[in-house]
């Protein structure tokens, strides 16, 4: 849903906009960064932003970290999450041209939260628990592709898209075990949940795509 909302954002700016990359004129100047997005995220609600710093016309580095309220103690998580904390970061080396820009991406995600009536399978045999830990950690990098456009004096529209890579690590620790250790007693739930059904490291494909919003205090 969350993919699904960006590109539709993704094609409505677009298709608003001129076609050419616009001299963005932000030499020695900072735009701070904000994902409006991240509001609509299927865990839990974070909040992501940070800043941008341009060296000169053709060359910048951006920096954000997301987080969300669990870290502070909040309630926080949904579906069968709770108790959920995370944080993320992201960095970026990009590169302007007339039309568009590329960027070298790097990023790391951490989570730590409770799980409740599902499963996951050490050693080939599956165990279901009422309760669980996981711990799970997300670190990756890749190429995208993008477009910034002023959109009024201060405030800047970047809308992207990329590929890349991304190895996951979680650790399963069971707080409670099912009373019935069989598949029939248990909805079969998101298939997103996969990604925390096993212990250890994983390898897959990082497709970002989405908007940020920049602002300008300087102008």
């Amino acid at each position: 849903m969350t993919r699904f909302l960006a590109l539709t954002l993704l094609t409505i700016c677009l298709v608003t906009t001129s076609q050419a990359q616009q001299d963005l004129g932000l030499e020695k100047q900072f735009l701070i960064k904000v994902s409006p997005l991240s509001f609509f995220e299927p865990e839990t609600i974070i909040i992501q932003g940070g800043f941008e710093y341009f060296f000169s016309k053709q060359v910048s580095i951006q920096s954000e970290i997301g987080i969300n309220g669990g870290l502070f103690g909040m309630p926080a998580g949904r579906g069968k999450n709770e108790n959920f904390e995370i944080w993320r970061s992201k960095s970026e080396l990009k590169f302007y041209s007339k039309k568009y820009y590329w960027a070298i991406e790097f990023f790391v995600v951490n989570k730590d939260f409770i799980r409740l009536d599902d499963h996951y399978t050490p050693f080939k045999q599956e165990i279901h628990y009422d309760r669980a830990r996981i711990e799970f950690q997300v670190f990756g990098g890749g190429l995208k592709f993008g477009k910034q456009l002023f959109t009024s004096k201060n405030i800047v529209m970047d809308m992207y898209g990329g590929l890349g890579i991304r190895s996951r690590f979680r650790d399963v620790q069971i707080i409670k075990l099912a009373e019935f250790q069989s598949r029939e007693f248990f909805e079969i739930g998101s298939p997103f949940a996969e990604r925390y059904r096993f212990t250890g490291w994983d390898t897959v494909p990082q497709l970002s795509l989405g908007m940020k919003v920049g602002i300008l205090t300087s102008k």
